[in-house]
């Protein structure tokens, strides 16, 4: 199914122009908070933040301006046949994940700096550019991956929203030992580390559920074109998908320390239902590539020998388990995306090199096939 939509150049330029005002309305807000103060690079009270929240309020924006303005030149059109609520929550869900990752990414470049530049402050003209800077450069992200949405790039997005806030709460954890017990733990801190480490969970979980249509969408383009349309599995693996996410979503806005009991079903609940998608993806997609089975199987016993280091091994702790089976599980989504995408172009057989003439230049080139048939409806 074509995408439309506006061309590379029309894209790029207004990105450009989203980023060069983005410039100057940062510069001139943090310039004004800044007024008759130094600041340092980093912490609460510092340029960091500021132009953190300057650079996700610039990425998400220039993410929602970018998709409406692709939506209707017609891009994705497929997605006027799903439910007013559903639509407007994808776009919600995916705007907030571009403006948080561009938050989470800015206050981490600024704290960096700060370790190099120790004891420096900033003026409110240069806190005023540095500021400008880092918002442009987030905005012209967020318009970029706004106006090409995917299901390839919203995973991407997961990843590095849930990498980069457990990041960010690691490093700001107050409590040093928190992960002799386990990545809930940074949850359960109060604060920014257990702010961030929550709203990454709940983000990433809405991100997955958007992600699930787009999902539905490749698998069953892939089944059109082999003749095996089957719009029940498709809903089934979409609803299975998007229970991931709410699952993961749950998870973060309960919070172990609140309700364990609620807290572990989701996480557990999370696992089972990936693994009733991947069964159920494995054993009705029709012509799944083998490749896809030969690398869930590796993730499978991947994860049961992490299990199995843990108990009753205990060569490391459930901390050690659970970023294993994390990196795998996602390891694997990406791998999955990426195949439902390629499974939905249509097959076909590519020319055979000798049998192609380069032709002269400004001239098309032209197989001996093409010559005969041009000759016979002459």
């Amino acid at each position: 199914m074509p995408r439309v939509g506006s061309g590379s150049a029309a894209i790029e330029s207004r990105a450009t122009r989203l980023a060069v005002a983005a410039f100057v309305v940062a510069g001139i807000l943090t310039a004004l908070v800044m007024f008759g103060r130094r600041l340092p690079l980093a912490g609460d009270a510092s340029l960091g933040n500021i132009a953190a929240w300057c650079a996700g309020g610039g990425a998400g924006l220039a993410y929602l301006l970018g998709h409406i303005v692709e939506t209707r030149r017609g891009r994705d059109l497929w997605r006027r046949q799903l439910p007013l609520a559903k639509r407007a929550f994808d776009v919600f869900a995916l705007t907030l994940a571009t403006g948080m990752l561009a938050y989470l990414a800015v206050m981490a470049i600024a704290s960096l700096f700060q370790l190099g530049f120790q004891g420096l402050t900033v003026d409110p003209l240069g806190g005023g550019v540095l500021s400008g800077a880092a918002t442009a450069a987030m905005t012209y992200i967020g318009a970029l991956i706004g106006s090409r949405v995917s299901s390839g790039s919203i995973a991407v997005l997961a990843t590095l929203q849930l990498f980069t806030g457990t990041m960010a709460s690691m490093v700001s954890s107050p409590d040093a030992s928190w992960w002799q017990l386990h990545f809930s733990q940074l949850g359960n801190e109060s604060g920014s580390s257990g702010y961030r480490f929550n709203v990454s969970l709940i983000i990433t979980g809405f991100v997955l559920v958007a992600l699930s249509n787009y999902i539905g969408h490749d698998i069953r383009r892939g089944l059109i074109a082999r003749n095996s349309d089957d719009p029940k599995l498709v809903r089934l693996l979409s609803w299975l998908f998007a229970a991931i996410g709410l699952c993961m979503a749950v998870a973060g806005a309960v919070p172990d320390a609140e309700n364990i009991v609620v807290h572990v079903g989701s996480a557990s609940g999370m696992l089972v239902v990936f693994a009733v998608f991947v069964f159920v993806s494995l054993r009705r997609i029709v012509d799944v590539p083998r490749e896809l089975v030969v690398f869930s199987l590796i993730v499978v016993v991947g994860i049961v020998v992490a299990v199995l280091l843990w108990v009753p091994f205990g060569y490391y702790n459930l901390t050690g388990t659970e970023f294993m089976a994390a990196s795998l599980l996602f390891a694997w989504l990406t791998v999955f995306v990426r195949t439902a995408a390629a499974y939905a172009e249509p097959r076909g057989i590519a020319p055979h090199p000798h049998g192609l003439d380069r032709g002269k230049v400004g001239e098309p080139a032209t197989s001996p096939q093409s010559e005969r048939t041009a000759e016979e409806h002459r």
